[in-house]
């Protein structure tokens, strides 16, 4: 699987709320034991069958929870079977449908120490920022530890603190075994690149982020890119293109497996990055 990125959705949040068809997308499988169940092709959420119970990774927003919900159904499994809900980091587009998946599950929730703070001293930077959007509240129950990995069943999930697109965005990575032949993969996902907070614009009207956060993620790029990953997963499915290859998926044919997408990967959202500087 080459990397490459597309354009971005445009007015996504409008879509979502008032013609969510046009974002629209089935759930579809991208590794062993994983699966892309956002339900719309603007947000990225993975869920992960561990074998003694669910890991969902990120909500997205209020007015695309049905899709989400509808997601989990259509692959055979059910809201309650979600034990954990990781959090990427502190927007609304990631986390705006966390306190009803929160109360629809009952998973325990996780998220950052430092967007937990994030969240709640700036909310008009990360849960109120669009008119058409209408995020939930909710409280966290554990903060990551990159010394402490989050286990459950089979899986063991190592999370990193990557800042620069929030102060405290986190990533996660975890290996899978491919029931067909045995083989082990590890796959990334980035929490967060968005080149959008990292700019002087951004920046001047911020009362919380700072462009020692920008250099942090700047820093940060070749300590990322030395972590191998075999399948890297997008936080938003435009980043790193999957959505093209949906139902393409079997144990047989991991057409998301290719090494050199994750450090490619970094290397362009640096290149975006330093482009707005």
């Amino acid at each position: 699987m080459a990397f490459r990125c597309t354009p971005a959705a445009k007015d996504p949040v409008a879509a979502l709320a008032y013609r969510p068809w046009t974002l629209a997308v089935e759930p579809f499988q991208v590794a062993p034991h994983t699966w892309y169940v956002a339900g719309q092709t603007w947000v990225g959420c993975y869920l992960i069958d561990t074998g003694d119970g669910l890991i969902l990774i990120d909500t997205a927003i209020p007015e695309s929870l049905y899709m989400l919900v509808d997601s989990i159904y259509k692959i055979g499994y059910r809201p309650a079977d979600i034990k954990k809900i990781l959090i990427s980091h502190a927007h609304f587009d990631h986390m705006g449908a966390a306190g009803a998946m929160k109360e629809l599950t009952g998973a325990e929730l996780y998220m950052s120490r430092e967007d937990t703070k994030f969240m709640e001293d700036c909310p008009e930077e990360t849960l109120v920022l669009d008119k058409d959007s209408h995020p939930q509240t909710f409280t966290v129950d554990r903060y990551y530890s990159d010394d402490e990995p989050i286990v459950m069943g089979d899986v063991t999930i190592r999370t990193m603190l990557t800042p620069g697109h929030t102060i405290g965005c986190t990533s996660f990575f975890w290996e899978v075994k491919n029931p067909a032949d045995g083989e082990i993969y590890t796959v990334g996902m980035h929490g967060g690149v968005g080149a959008n907070t990292m700019n002087d614009n951004y920046y001047a009207k911020s009362r919380y982020l700072t462009p020692a956060l920008r250099q942090r993620f700047l820093d940060d790029a070749e300590k990322l890119k030395a972590v191998h990953v075999d399948i890297a997963l997008p936080s938003h499915p435009n980043q790193i293109e999957i959505v093209d290859r949906r139902g393409r998926y079997s144990d047989e044919n991991q057409i998301y497996l290719d090494e050199t997408v994750w450090p490619q990967f970094i290397d362009e959202r640096v290149r975006q990055v330093k482009a707005l500087m």
